[in-house]
């Protein structure tokens, strides 16, 4: 029935939508609509319902490049007409169409069909989808010299120094299976270098993907394509080989690499390959407008995002919506601004339905009463070789240097904690940075517990002084932005990681100091100090906004000034 279609693609097939029904069943309500014709098949809508909501939606519109209904062209407008009629009898008021091709017979069909029921339908465009078109003999030369640069070259030739680079193409499901998880954890890995959270964090995405693999290798129909230094992956993409396309479906490639661009090597390898592939007419670069696509296309399609509703009021707020958006888009720095502020909303949101509206009430009256009238005293306590080390670390945790690897592995474990992929996008940002190093405590399994950095105590800065430090030594470091995920606490993780770094720096021949705001290091009050000793603590007071000098105070007899950290 795909091959029917006007323009056949992977994303129509049933192997798709039992990927997806098998990962998100649990959130998504599979609505199957089947046309005969006396006794034959001969129309498939892949619908999801969300009947308290009364929408309905495509099944894979999430997941899927490309999304329609399945009937021939002859018989579509007669389908669509059939299936608005059965959504109009199930009372589903609105219906949301992604991805939808600009170029499909679907759309007129949906315009006809949404009058005769009483649905008012907004348009609007949806992606660009770059693609590379080699229909000819000469198009497949021309495409294929255009690929070859000396850029290219240089690159390859960069990467090949310590082993021999090389593309290769996994079909069976073993293959496949063997590699996956490797592509998973480099993809969150980049996200996360270029400040965004992957959707392969859930596990309902990577079940998909998994899924899929294990359906479509069955056809041929799935390609893992990857660019290999010696037996080391650099590059990875999921792409599909369908009707006389090679797909590029999700890509990425180690952010260590970035420098010598494996990924467009990966990309670039690919379309040269496919010039030579007798039954490949085209690569599709898939849903996005990235630059460096639009360098290799050589032609686009459109895709639309409908939505058809039967209340004058979802249609009026969808089109405002709409023009909204677009002029905020039109100026970048009013984008800037509405993006923060709707994330800021989300958060309250977020925090009022996990804690209650009482404890936002008591986070807003906090901050007043800082700004208005408060003390803020920061104590500062130095490693003393363990002395009252009041937990024993097991042999099942280490502290290991934190990098995009092991940062990779705590999104996918803390994938449905804000706090958590907020803190690890701090983290992944601050990698690059020669002024600190990252530690995290891990378990035997390799599961993240615990995180802390560390960095020069001199012209350190902290946020409730608002000053930068000088450092009582010059061979002072200072423990910081330590965290622990939220269900772990209370577990002595904190103690347990602070107290290996400390006695890492105190092995390379610094000393160590931390710092906090309530007097005790460890995050629960009634646990013994980690052999830290409190030294001194500087204290700044605020009064109707106003902030008074800072004043420095000695927590143990004996010690002078001179030995305290104070303010630069």
């Amino acid at each position: 029935m795909v091959n029917q279609l006007e323009r056949p693609e992977v994303f129509y097939c049933y192997e798709w939508a039992r990927a997806v029904d098998f990962a998100f069943h649990a959130s998504v309500k599979a609505l199957l609509i089947l046309g005969y014709d006396g006794d034959t098949l001969v129309g498939v809508a892949a619908l999801a319902a969300d009947e308290p909501q009364g929408k309905v939606f495509f099944l894979s519109g999430a997941t899927a490049d490309y999304c329609d209904f399945i009937s021939s062209p002859e018989q579509r407008p007669e389908f669509v007409y059939a299936v608005f009629a059965e959504l109009h009898r199930l009372s589903l008021r609105v219906i949301l169409l992604a991805n939808l091709p600009s170029d499909s017979a679907t759309i007129a069909a949906l315009r006809a069909a949404a009058r005769t029921h009483g649905y008012s339908v907004f348009q609007r465009p949806g992606y660009e989808c770059a693609q590379i078109v080699f229909a000819t003999s000469e198009e497949r030369k021309s495409v294929e010299q255009s690929v070859r640069t000396k850029q290219l070259r240089y690159n390859l030739k960069a990467m090949g120094k310590t082993a021999d680079v090389q593309v290769r193409h996994s079909k069976s499901w073993n293959d496949i299976a063997e590699s996956l998880a490797g592509f998973v954890e480099a993809h969150i890995a980049r996200f996360l270098a270029t400040g965004r959270i992957s959707n392969l964090v859930r596990p309902e995405r990577r079940a998909f993907l998994s899924e899929l693999a294990r359906l479509l290798a069955r056809s041929g129909w799935l390609v893992q394509s990857r660019l290999m230094i010696g037996d080391q992956p650099v590059a990875w993409n999921y792409g599909f080989q369908f009707a006389g396309s090679w797909f590029w479906y999700q890509p990425t490639f180690d952010s260590g690499l970035q420098q010598y661009s494996p990924g467009f090597c990966l990309l670039s390898k690919i379309v040269e390959e496919a010039c030579h592939t007798p039954g490949i007419n085209l690569v599709d670069l898939g849903l996005g407008a990235e630059k460096y696509k639009k360098r290799l296309a050589t032609g686009r399609r459109f895709t639309l995002h409908l939505t058809l509703t039967s209340s004058t009021i979802i249609w009026v707020k969808e089109v405002i919506r709409h023009y909204l958006a677009s002029a905020v888009k039109a100026a970048p720095r009013l984008e800037d601004v509405a993006r923060r502020a709707l994330n800021q909303i989300s958060r309250v949101r977020k925090r009022v339905r996990s804690d209650g509206p009482l404890s936002m009430l008591r986070q807003i009256w906090s901050w007043w009463h800082t700004a208005l009238f408060n003390e803020v005293q920061i104590f500062f306590s130095e490693w003393t070789d363990g002395a009252g080390l009041g937990v024993s670390d097991s042999d099942s945790f280490a502290v290991a240097p934190l990098d995009l690897k092991l940062l990779a592995v705590a999104a996918m474990h803390y994938f449905d904690d804000p706090a958590a992929l907020t803190y690890l996008l701090r983290s992944a940002s601050r990698l690059d940075s020669s002024d600190s190093q990252g530690f995290v405590l891990v378990t035997a399994d390799g599961a993240p517990v615990h995180f802390c950095w560390v960095t020069s105590f001199e012209g350190f800065q902290i946020a409730q002084l608002r000053l930068a430090l000088k450092a009582p030594s010059p061979d002072s470091m200072l423990l910081f932005d330590c965290w622990t995920p939220k269900p772990l606490r209370g577990r002595g993780h904190f103690t347990r990681a602070i107290s290996q770094v400390a006695a890492r720096i105190s092995k390379s021949g610094k000393k160590a100091w931390i710092y906090s705001s309530d007097g005790l290091v460890p995050c629960n009050r009634g646990c013994e100090r980690p052999g830290f000793t409190p030294r001194f603590s500087l204290i700044r007071r605020r009064k109707m906004f106003v902030a008074n000098q800072i004043q420095l105070k000695p927590l143990i007899s004996g010690s002078t000034p001179m030995d305290a950290p104070s303010a630069a």
